[in-house]
């Protein structure tokens, strides 16, 4: 057993290079996703308490109503503004994702965690907690999954820090498994949480060794989560028959085209149109003018044509149920369904890029699945489609625009085996693969190549080595002697011999 720890690359030894260590990393995991559930959980029920509950009440407001909606999210607005002016405040800006990737590659390509030790953790995780809540209980438009990305890093390194992390490999465990923990807190789905933490840290790619740990986090979270309020579905899909019809493949594919491309730009444009403005205005007034924004056109849009104002404010979780469950908000006009989609854009464009706290993947579940109604009632317009029944289409064009606005692929797919159901799998593996070839270059989410992400040679989860092969770590090693006096070697495929010493071993 010694030999097998003997053959382990630096970041293997510093995990597992002993019985002791494993155990100690999978203890210290599990903390770190009780420490994120916590907060994480606390800030999501507190939201939707005092969130829905004015929501609700200004579902179809009146002029007392709108003074009201307007008056809480233009208070919220002023207090967000009066904090920006300290400097740590301005951390927990808009989402949070890229403060979040920042701090996690502080130690990339390095075994030293005194950087991201030395940086806030706790205090930053209760901050970005603050600035959510008064965002989105006041009314603004917007998701809580980027918030809780950087409550789970924050969490992670804080657990870090307190255990005396020995290693950056150790910390940046507690790290990524901590945002696992809060995503699966969320959405109530840990093996989509966990994929989606490890494709937002590692730009579209699986690194299998934190997968195990991310998974263990996540788990522990959605246990915490049934125990505390039971478990829940995030969203209820209608049954449907696990066979699907060619026309059934074709229609998903159509939604996926109709839906990647002009979405994803329409968001995008959304948001730096409304960015313009929002840069013009006083950093203290940015949140007032940002939340009287986001009012108006929620007003705007209930007054001129009856629409709920819940299809335009808080996260839009209220929508998706709506259209899914047929209940009394269901919309099934075209027209008011694509009036639901440029509204959405715009009123989180103002709450975002006027410094709120809230993140793109619930508005982008919301902007999907009303597109995919919308697509749906077309072609039956257009008598493509005979069934009465859209439901297929709201759950494709969900997975779609996770995909093509967020680029999380294999996360899309995850969330709708487990949220929705398998009988929806095989439409939606086909659509999100159609949907990631077609917006490579569309995702709002900016990837993390350009959110500082280093570069690959810089990344040890990447520089594994086979099996068995002698590694830089290794005291006295001709690896560990040409390393120190060159630049390291480009990655390249193993050859043939290699791969027939790695299957001897």
């Amino acid at each position: 057993m010694a030999k097998k720890f003997e053959r382990l690359d630096e970041e293997q030894r510093a995990l597992h290079q002993s019985w002791d260590d494993v155990g100690r990393v999978v203890l210290l995991v599990t903390l770190t996703a009780a420490v994120v559930w916590a907060p994480c959980a606390l800030l999501r029920k507190t939201v939707h308490l005092v969130g829905d509950q004015l929501l609700e009440k200004a579902g179809t407001p009146g002029v007392e109503l709108s003074l009201l909606l307007l008056g809480s999210l233009a208070t919220a607005g002023l207090i967000r503004g009066l904090l920006h002016r300290f400097a740590e405040w301005r951390e927990v800006e808009r989402d949070g994702i890229d403060v979040a990737l920042r701090y996690y590659n502080l130690t990339a390509g390095s075994d030293d965690p005194t950087p991201r030790l030395r940086a806030p953790a706790f205090a930053l995780m209760a901050r970005k907690a603050v600035a959510s809540f008064l965002t989105l209980a006041s009314g603004g438009s917007g998701g809580l999954e980027g918030p809780v990305v950087l409550i789970g890093e924050s969490a992670g390194a804080g657990v870090a820090r307190v255990m005396a992390a020995r290693s950056a490999h150790e910390l940046r465990t507690y790290q990524v498994a901590g945002i696992a923990a809060a995503v699966s807190t969320l959405l109530n789905a840990p093996f989509a949480a966990a994929l989606f933490a490890l494709e937002i840290v590692y730009a579209d790619r699986i690194i299998y060794r934190k997968l195990a740990y991310c998974l263990l986090a996540a788990t522990v979270a959605y246990v915490l989560n049934t125990q505390a309020f039971g478990g829940h579905p995030l969203f209820v899909a209608p049954e449907r028959l696990t066979t699907y019809t060619f026309s059934d493949y074709v229609e998903s594919a159509i939604v996926a085209i109709a839906i990647s491309t002009p979405v994803a730009l329409g968001f995008g444009m959304a948001m730096k149109h409304t960015r313009r403005l929002i840069d013009n205005v006083n950093p203290v007034l940015r949140g007032v003018v940002g939340g009287l924004g986001t009012g108006v056109v929620a007003i705007g849009v209930s007054v001129a044509f009856g629409l709920d104002t819940r299809h335009v404010l808080g996260m839009g979780d209220w929508t998706l149920r709506q259209l899914l469950s047929h209940g009394p908000g269901e919309v099934t006009s075209i027209g008011l369904l694509l009036l639901i989609i440029v509204a959405k854009m715009i009123a989180t464009g103002f709450t975002i890029q006027s410094g709120g706290s809230a993140g793109l993947l619930f508005p982008s579940m919301v902007l999907g699945g009303t597109a995919g109604a919308a697509t749906g009632r077309i072609l039956q317009l257009l008598g493509l489609y005979d069934g009465g029944d859209v439901s297929l289409f709201i759950v494709v064009g969900v997975s779609s625009a996770l995909v093509g606005m967020v680029g999380v692929p294999m996360a899309a797919i995850a969330l709708a085996l487990e949220v929705f159901g398998p009988q929806y799998g095989p439409p939606t593996i086909l659509a999100c693969g159609l949907t990631y070839v077609l917006t490579l270059r569309l995702s709002v989410y900016e990837r993390a190549e350009v959110r500082g992400r280093p570069a690959l040679e810089d990344l040890d989860e990447d520089r594994a080595p086979l099996l068995g092969a002698p590694t830089s770590s290794s005291p006295g090693s001709p690896a560990a002697t040409k390393t120190a006096t060159t630049k390291k070697a480009p990655l390249r495929s193993p050859s043939t011999k290699t791969i027939r010493r790695r299957r001897r071993l």
